[in-house]
């Protein structure tokens, strides 16, 4: 089969996937709307501030990161992990990187938009729960925009991994993919968390997210009669070119992820 990259046979295997994955697409994709729906919308139905209904915002967040693109990627190349759908896809007159970018582009057409309604939704319904309270000094808040650029890139990276690890793994795919990213995720946070530790000479409380700055609380020091510092938070961020350094290491990871996955797809062996 001719390996150079033609428009028309590309057009060609995107309508097959569609044909293949669609309807499970579209299923996986009204349950999880209709999750982020009932998470997010109670905060526009009360007429008085309630802090319940505004943390329920973060768990749709937690919904939209962790299960936003993994639940949809997990089954990106579904149909290379069985020997008799294998054979029928290597067989299909298409190049593989036609069948690559066929894959990865129908997966981030149904997992970009999730994270774009959130983001969305969220504002929106942020404003109009406020216009509909009576004016206090308690009102619903945005997510702060630390979070917004943290879970953006988190976002992405898991992606990326999740879809390596689909063609990656023969079987058990999603299950082996998350114990990788947790165990990786988990040495990762110990080393920020640790560092931060070292350097703010041993804060009471410490919070410390991989790649992200450091939350610290001190609190006043017991049995003496004039402390060495009354109680204190400290929110330690990246400059402003490290934050870009940041969000540029996290887009070259995603790359280089997609990338990995491309050259497991042409090695893959039925």
């Amino acid at each position: 089969m001719n390996q150079t990259f033609d428009i028309h046979r590309f057009v060609l295997m995107l309508r097959l996937e569609i044909a293949e994955k669609g309807r499970n697409y579209l299923l996986m994709a009204g349950v999880m709307l209709f999750t982020l729906l009932a998470l997010m919308v109670p905060i526009t139905l009360s007429h008085e501030y309630n802090n319940f209904r505004a943390i329920m915002h973060f768990a749709a967040l937690f919904m939209v990161v962790l299960f936003g693109g993994s639940l949809y990627t997990s089954g990106a190349f579904a149909q290379y992990s069985q020997q008799s759908s294998g054979i029928a896809a290597l067989m299909v007159p298409a190049s593989r990187i036609e069948k690559y970018l066929s894959s990865l582009l129908l997966n981030l057409a149904f997992v970009i938009p999730f994270l774009a309604f959130f983001w969305q939704f969220h504002y929106w319904a942020t404003d109009y729960a406020n216009s509909v309270i009576p004016r206090s000094p308690d009102e619903y808040k945005y997510i702060p925009r630390d979070f917004f650029d943290y879970t953006v890139c988190s976002y992405f990276i898991i992606q990326a991994a999740v879809f390596l690890g689909s063609i990656y793994f023969k079987k058990y795919a999603y299950i082996k993919t998350a114990v990788a990213v947790i165990l990786f995720t988990t040495l990762l946070s110990y080393f920020n968390y640790d560092l931060g530790n070292r350097l703010g000479d041993k804060p009471n409380k410490i919070t410390a997210f991989p790649l992200s700055g450091w939350k610290m609380w001190f609190y006043p020091e017991m049995g003496q009669p004039r402390p060495r510092y009354i109680v204190g938070y400290y929110h330690v961020t990246h400059s402003e070119v490290m934050s870009y350094a940041v969000q540029g290491f996290a887009i070259w990871l995603a790359v280089m992820l997609w990338i990995c996955a491309y050259y497991q797809m042409k090695e893959r062996e039925i």
